[in-house]
């Protein structure tokens, strides 16, 4: 072997060697002789894995006014039963029936622009004269242009019905009684506020409610439809204390659903529309005086619990006209719900008394109502038993009357 191999062997000999005796003290030293790691130079906080840090919850998406109700349409029903001879009206000895058919149809057309259509189909109604519909008719019961800005401003235009006191807001499908208070005589306008038929009339309502319906307020001008007569104008103000009553419309009864005080003022005006009657022919005279009418009405409804639901209601009318056959009148009812379920339903007892004072004959005519409800759902389903004494212009009357009301809403 040359001397420059001899050297580079020895080199790699000696390298060898080193590495083996540097790594075996290491290898053969006990656990415990381990020196410590030093220290981090850098603080724990940096050195330990962060928790991840939870996604923001996506944003919630805006509340959406959903979609147009383009149409919707509702159904009701009245069928009735009198047992009552109609010329000798203390008797009870003849039958009579009579019936109403609604249809209700209303939509949207915007947001804020609503249409409302309304039918309505009668049978066995009678006029002043005691004669009777037997064959049917139909009419246009509401077709309003609804334009709801906002709550506190809607104008309607269009048939509607008058905003002068609760129970013409209700209509008899809206309340406990069967019959519509202020009727002293067939076929004869209900005493106290002007309304057209079915209690509406054309023309066009400005209103609005605050607090959901705790406060309401009614302006209108109304028998625009007819050029020969004066503007009717008619205007109320409602307050509900206990819980609002939103929407155009109000009930005079809601079967213990929520506790109701209510109170309201109503006014309506006409040029005009007092026409004298010759009451010895029963013919109207062309001769005219202005109407006037104030009228207040007051409402309480309380769900007892186990005890049942009691309702309490008044009205008052004053009336201004010299030829308007009443001066005032009035009603006051009381009913009660009883909490017992008796088949599909329950019982409600109501008492109902009205008077009217006679401008004319300077008399008091008087119709009191003993009542027996059986409420099978609310408004939607319910029977009515009424026994109605009467004593309007000196002649008593007797009366018994069966109903039976159906509905959709």
């Amino acid at each position: 072997m040359s001397q420059l191999g001899l050297i580079v062997r020895r080199i790699l000999v000696c390298g060898v060697a080193v590495a083996l005796l540097g790594v075996t003290p290491v290898l053969a030293a006990p656990a415990a002789a381990t020196a410590p790691l030093p220290e981090p130079l850098l603080p724990t906080s940096v050195l330990e894995v962060p928790a991840p840090v939870p996604a923001p919850p996506p944003a919630a998406a805006p509340a959406s006014a959903g979609p147009l109700k383009l149409l919707e349409a509702d159904v009701g029903t009245r069928l009735g039963l009198r047992v009552q001879n109609p010329y000798q009206p203390d008797k009870l000895n003849d039958l009579g029936a009579d019936g109403k058919l609604q249809v209700l149809l209303s939509g949207q057309a915007t947001r804020h622009i609503l249409w409302q259509a309304d039918f309505v189909g009668t049978f066995g109604t009678v006029d002043a004269n005691h004669n009777y519909d037997t064959t049917g008719s139909a009419a246009v019961l509401d077709l309003i242009g609804r334009f709801e800005l906002h709550d506190a401003f809607n104008l309607w235009v269009g048939r509607m019905l008058v905003p002068a006191d609760r129970s013409g807001l209700s209509t008899e499908w809206s309340m406990s009684p069967w019959l519509f208070p202020g009727q002293f005589m067939a076929g004869q306008k209900p005493a106290g506020v002007l309304q057209g038929p079915h209690g509406r009339s054309d023309g066009a309502t400005l209103w609005g409610q605050f607090g959901g319906g705790t406060f309401k307020y009614y302006a209108g001008a109304f028998n625009l439809a007819d050029p020969k007569l004066s503007p009717l104008y008619s205007g109320r103000i409602s307050l509900s204390l206990l819980n609002p009553e939103p929407g155009y419309r109000n009930a005079s009864t809601y079967y213990g659903s929520k506790d109701v005080l209510a109170l309201g003022v109503g006014f309506q005006h006409q040029r005009n529309a007092s026409q004298e009657i010759d009451f010895t022919t029963n013919q109207a005279l062309q001769v005219w005086a202005d109407f006037t009418e104030l009228n207040v009405d007051l409402f309480f409804e309380k769900n007892l619990g186990a005890a049942g639901v009691l309702d309490l209601e008044g009205a008052f009318y004053k009336i201004w006209g010299s030829y308007t056959p009443e001066s005032l009148s009035y009603f006051v009812l009381a009913s009660y719900l009883l909490p017992i379920d008796v088949g599909a339903g329950k019982f409600q007892l109501l008492f109902r008394l009205q008077q009217a004072h006679d401008r004319e004959t300077d008399d008091t005519d008087a119709l009191a109502d003993a009542q027996l409800g059986y409420i099978v759902d609310g408004l939607r389903a319910r029977v009515a038993l009424d026994y109605q004494y009467s004593k309007v212009m000196g002649q008593t009357g007797n009366a018994i009357l069966v109903g039976l009301q159906l509905m959709t809403k």
